[in-house]
């Protein structure tokens, strides 16, 4: 399921950036695409594989690894809304159906927590506020067809929420952990600062969204001003303690620490009043998000169990020349900043190279 979720996600992220060009589709339909299709179920998928490894329990049963169909299926109808194939009023019905994956998800986290070996790992409270997030953002969109006089501000808000609530805070929390096992290099400090920072990525998140929706400028530059603390606790560590393998030529951990940056970018854009927040948000931080999870991951998705020979030669060669594709990301990240627009092409570039490398390996599998 992982590994059909990542090639679906690899290939919405190619075909929103390739094909707006050569296909007359709104906007608003290939962002769905991307994040309502392919993010809102690999998340769901992505947290029941690390939930229990947070949890120290077992895993998710066959009944709730099909979930993330469910998920897909509510993007799915949202998009061809959008596309004007089914009335728009089905916005609200895949608004609800999410929810009530969304629900069924929740509490099956909440459940693993409790039934804990010990104190449940930081990192699963991080999930849970991302999935709160996502209960708000859907609530939002349920409302658009409802209130047709707020549908601006329940728009920015269902889209800014999900992106830096929803998609960040599960980004963010799982990077935290993922790039020191990638890399080798445990972070003794890792436990104690997702414990302490995820009220000001929580608060970061809601203002950022709030300000957006009722156009505060101040307000939402709040929100990205409570950001910076986690996103520079967490830099300055992997600076002290990770910089080798960052810095590499190859692994997994140049495209993960990228995918930090490219976040940070993309808050600083908000705080500028920059338009067309996904402008650096897609290429900047997800795309490496998910090229970097996959170079670390999909070995695991394809053979779970113990680690052998087989999964490092796998990493190996996902991995291989990750931070030249890191450089292509970052570019795509920093430029917009400074009115470039280079409209994703370097990460585009960055995404089919490795796109490329990933399909021979499965090939090859």
């Amino acid at each position: 399921m992982l590994i059909a979720l990542l090639v679906v996600s690899l290939i919405l992220l190619a075909a929103a950036f390739a094909l707006p060009q050569v296909v007359a589709a709104p906007p608003a339909f290939w962002a769905h695409g991307i994040l309502a299709v392919g993010v809102m179920s690999l998340i769901p998928a992505a947290m029941q594989h690390f939930v229990p490894v947070l949890a120290r329990g077992q895993g998710a049963s066959p009944r709730m690894t099909r979930l993330p169909l469910l998920m897909m299926a509510a993007g799915v109808v949202a998009s061809l809304a959008l596309l004007g194939v089914v009335p728009f009023a089905a916005i609200g019905g895949a608004a609800g159906l999410a929810l009530l994956g969304l629900a069924i998800l929740l509490g099956w986290i909440v459940r693993k927590g409790r039934q804990a070996v010990g104190r449940p790992h930081p990192g699963l409270g991080w999930y849970v506020a991302a999935l709160v997030c996502l209960a708000l953002g859907l609530a939002a969109a349920l409302l658009i067809p409802l209130w047709p006089q707020g549908h601006a501000a329940l728009r920015a808000f269902h889209l800014h929420i999900n992106l830096y609530g929803f998609v960040g805070l599960t980004a963010i929390g799982t990077l935290q952990v993922l790039l020191p096992t990638a890399t080798g290099r445990p972070d003794p400090e890792v436990a104690t600062r997702l414990k302490r920072d995820l009220k000001w990525a929580v608060a970061g998140s809601l203002a950022l969204a709030a300000g957006q929706a009722v156009d505060a400028r101040w307000l939402a530059l709040a929100g990205a001003l409570c950001w910076t603390w986690p996103l520079a606790r967490l830099v300055h560590a992997w600076w002290r303690q990770q910089r080798p393998a960052i810095f590499a030529l190859h692994g997994a951990a140049p495209t993960l620490a990228i995918a930090a940056i490219g976040f940070a970018c993309a808050l600083t854009a908000v705080a500028a009043g920059q338009a067309a927040p996904l402008a650096i948000f897609l290429p900047g931080f997800l795309m490496p998000l998910i090229v970097g999870a996959a170079s670390q991951l999909a070995p695991v998705f394809l053979r779970p169990g113990v680690a052998t020979d087989w999964h490092a030669r796998s990493r190996a060669w996902l991995g291989r020349w990750s931070g030249l594709r890191a450089l292509l990301f970052l570019t795509a990240a920093i430029l917009p900043l400074f009115s470039l627009q280079c409209v994703g092409i370097p990460a585009l570039l960055g995404l089919l190279w490795f796109g490329a490398v990933f399909a021979l390996w499965l090939l090859r599998e």
